[in-house]
């Protein structure tokens, strides 16, 4: 059976770490996240996005 996706997977599917990672760039907590993941899925979208341009450009390190 397909596991059904979630907010880290997503992230991860971009090439960020983890959804720590998002948290870290956006200073939005996970809890956050995952309801913006469940309840704004573009607005999700874009953040992830954000942050994979913002390492990509900036080389964003967050810490571990």
């Amino acid at each position: 059976l397909m596991q059904a996706t979630t907010a880290s997977q997503v992230a991860k599917r971009n090439g960020l770490k983890s959804l720590k990672e998002v948290s870290d760039i956006t200073g939005q907590s996970s809890v956050t996240l995952i309801n913006w993941y469940k309840n704004k899925r573009d607005l999700f979208e874009v953040v992830v996005i954000g942050c994979v341009a913002l390492k990509q450009i900036k080389g964003y390190q967050s810490g571990d």
